[in-house]
Parts: C-alpha cells; sequence; structure tokens
C-alpha cells in the first residue's frame, strides 16, 4: 500500500502528462509547451483541499481593484442623463468666495456645464448641513478678465477685447464653477482637511450626471489658495522696522477708517533714463536727492493741509516707505464713491489758492498766507486702494 505523499505525487504527475498535450480539432493531439506557445487548457482550481479533503477556502473579491481601461472612458454628451434629485434654486450669492475666507483651502469639485452653479450649490448646501464644512462658491466669470461674454453678465464694454482662450473655453466660461472648501490660515492645516474632504461621498454627485463614471465622490479634491486672498496672507514678509517708525505720525495713513483715500502730493528722489548719468553720481549728488527730506515736506504738507479751509474738513493722512513719502485727502469706502469726485473738483480748482504766496521782491510769505502748503497739490484721477496686494501700505500696520 502506497503513503499518502507517494499518491499525490503520483497523481500531480499524471495530471501534467495530461496537461502536457491538448487535443486539436480533428482529434489530433498537438503539444502544448511548444517554442513560442503556451497551453491552451485553462488553469485548473480546486474547491476541496487534496490532503485534508475539506472545502477549499474561496479568495476574498478586492472591490479597490481599477476596472478594465474601457470604463475610464467619457461618457458622450448626448447620453448624459438629466439630474435624479431637484436641484436648489436659492440665490447664490451668500455662497459666493469673498476675500475674507481662507486663505488655504481646498479644491472639491469643479463643474462645467449651463446647470454649473446650481450643481456646486447642490454640493455646497450638503458640504455645510452634513459635514458642517465652510464651503464655498467660485465663478470664473467673477474673474474681471474672463467676464466677457457678451450679454451674460458680468459682462465687459463692447469695446474691449476678449481674453485668450481656447475653445471650448472661449464660448462657455460663464459655464463654470468650482466648490472650495476650507477657511484655513496655515498649509499644514490645509493638509489635514484634505485627507477629511478626499473621503467624502456627497449623496448629491451619485444623483448628478457626469462623463467621469470612475470619479465618484471628492477623492479628487487637492490643495488651493483663495484667488481673492491678500498676498501678503499667503506670504507674509517681516516688518520693516525703519517704516514702522516712519508711519507712527499724527497724520498716519493707519488711522484711515475707509479703505480708499485720494493721493494729493508725492515727494519721491530723482530719476532718469540715462544708465550712464546714474552710475556717475556720487554720494554728495545723493545727499542733495530730494528724497533726503520727503519725510518732512510730507509731514508739514499735512499739517498744512489740515488746517485749510478748502478742504472742507475731511482729514489727512501721510504715508512713509522707503521710496517715496505721500499725502492723501479723505476717507472712503467704495471708489466710485460720488463725495471723492465731488473733493476731487473741489481741490483742483482751490490748489493754487491754498499754497503759500510771497511777496515778488522779497520773496518772503505773506501774511496770513504762509500756512505750510509750500508744495502746489495735484489730486490723482482715482482714488488709491490702501488694502491692494500690490501696495504694501497696510502690511506693516
Amino acid at each position: 500500500m502506497k503513503s499518502p505523499i507517494a499518491a499525490l505525487a503520483m497523481a500531480g504527475t499524471l495530471v501534467a502528462a495530461a496537461n502536457a498535450q491538448s487535443t486539436a480539432p480533428g482529434g489530433a493531439r498537438t503539444p502544448a509547451n511548444t517554442a513560442g506557445q503556451r497551453a491552451s487548457a485553462p488553469r485548473q482550481v480546486f474547491s476541496v483541499n487534496p490532503l485534508t479533503g475539506q472545502q477549499a477556502e474561496q479568495p476574498k473579491r478586492d472591490d479597490n481593484v481599477a476596472p478594465t481601461a474601457a470604463s475610464f472612458e467619457p461618457v458622450p454628451f448626448d447620453q448624459l442623463k438629466p439630474p435624479t434629485m431637484a436641484l436648489p434654486t436659492d440665490p447664490i450669492e451668500p455662497f459666493l468666495l469673498t476675500k475674507d475666507v481662507g486663505p488655504f483651502m481646498v479644491l472639491a469639485k469643479t463643474f462645467r456645464g449651463p446647470d454649473a452653479e446650481r450643481f456646486a450649490l447642490a454640493l455646497v448646501k450638503e458640504l455645510r448641513s452634513q459635514y458642517g464644512l465652510p464651503a464655498y462658491i467660485l465663478r470664473t466669470k467673477d474673474y474681471a478678465n474672463r467676464s466677457m461674454i457678451r450679454n451674460v453678465p458680468p459682462t465687459a464694454p463692447a469695446g474691449l477685447p476678449r481674453p485668450v482662450l481656447a475653445e471650448p473655453e472661449r464660448t462657455r466660461t460663464y459655464d463654470e464653477s468650482a466648490v472650495l472648501v476650507g477657511n484655513e490660515k496655515t498649509e499644514k492645516a490645509t493638509e489635514k482637511l484634505l485627507h477629511y474632504v478626499k473621503k467624502i461621498k456627497p449623496a448629491c454627485l451619485e444623483a448628478l450626471p457626469t462623463i467621469w463614471n470612475n470619479r465618484r465622490g471628492l477623492r479628487n479634491a487637492i490643495r488651493t489658495t483663495n484667488p481673492y486672498a491678500p498676498a501678503q496672507d499667503l506670504f507674509p514678509g517681516k516688518r520693516n522696522a525703519i517704516v514702522d517708525e516712519m508711519n507712527h505720525g499724527p497724520h498716519t495713513i493707519f488711522n484711515c477708517p475707509g479703505r480708499y483715500s485720494l493721493e494729493v502730493a508725492s515727494f519721491n528722489g530723482r530719476s532718469t533714463f540715462n544708465v550712464e548719468a546714474a552710475r556717475l553720481m556720487d554720494k554728495s549728488i545723493l545727499k542733495k536727492s530730494p528724497l533726503m527730506t520727503a519725510y518732512d515736506d510730507a509731514e508739514k504738507l499735512a499739517a498744512g493741509l489740515a488746517k485749510a479751509k478748502e478742504i472742507n474738513g475731511q482729514p489727512v493722512y501721510v504715508y512713509h516707505d522707503l521710496r517715496s513719502s505721500r499725502v492723501f485727502v479723505g476717507a472712503f469706502n467704495s471708489p466710485r464713491d460720488p463725495n471723492a469726485v465731488k473733493l476731487r473738483e473741489h481741490l483742483v480748482q482751490q490748489s493754487a489758492m491754498m499754497a503759500d504766496r510771497k511777496d515778488i521782491k522779497s520773496g518772503k510769505p505773506i501774511a496770513g498766507y504762509d500756512r505750510g502748503i509750500n508744495t502746489l497739490i495735484a489730486p490723482a484721477t482715482y482714488l488709491t486702494d490702501l488694502d491692494d496686494p500690490q501696495m504694501p501700505i497696510r502690511q506693516i500696520k
């Protein structure tokens, strides 16, 4: 009597010999492992363990295995099904992104098409109500250089050229809406938020049509920043001690309660287009630069304007940096404030009358007209945005 091991070895030999040949059509036997060929017989899977005689455990199915390449193809637009849920009709304005959010956020989803805004609104409302996340909508058409679709507000004047965009964005710019999540102050906090957002599978996305069936949920979310946030909020720099000290006078611009003000004078150094002449300047010439007295000149002018009746009681402010000293009049909250327009027109008319008058023969100031306004002011044609990211006026506050 043979042992079980010997019996198994003999059975394995017989199976190998049987698999070594395969039957061709017509009953002819052909070798299955000839050079450059593989056996055509399917691999056998035993459902019973040959050693123990017990039922073998079937392998578990992995649901995370990617499907075939054919399933990654986009669905044609004419085959997209309509939404299976009622889209929200709430006003979108309360959910729009503002510059006060962030600055570091997560881009959760982007929608394109005629119903992009309502799709984005459905996702934002679910993220807020079901997951307690601060979610917002960012529309491409809200950008100044992309709001040039005629007859689709907001739109640009007819005389302005359209932005340089390729198709289909050229004609579908107004159909794009993105959903941004988060109100983080650091990049590290955004990483933690990103891991959480990627695991979310909103129910509304299952009811919305998509051309990518394999992109369900928010697992394709990425980190981003608030495009409206000032640059100094993203990459704050060190405060300049000299500039900080210069802007703590009685007329400092940091006391301005408004966001906009009207610049009326600027004290700068000399400039030239002749590079060779600039290289020949020595220290003695630099000591005679108007920039050496710019600080004192601006402060004196501000003090004189503050006492002048011609400015109709408007406040006066001064801002100093390493390149210039500027004087401002008025505080406004809108760049198109009608009061600012009236103020500018009034200052243009009164600029000569406000300047100090001197006697022609003696060159001395005339009594009653020596108010410290020894510079003829020149009001700017537009208001200065004190919070503009390109201007470091507010950075040292």
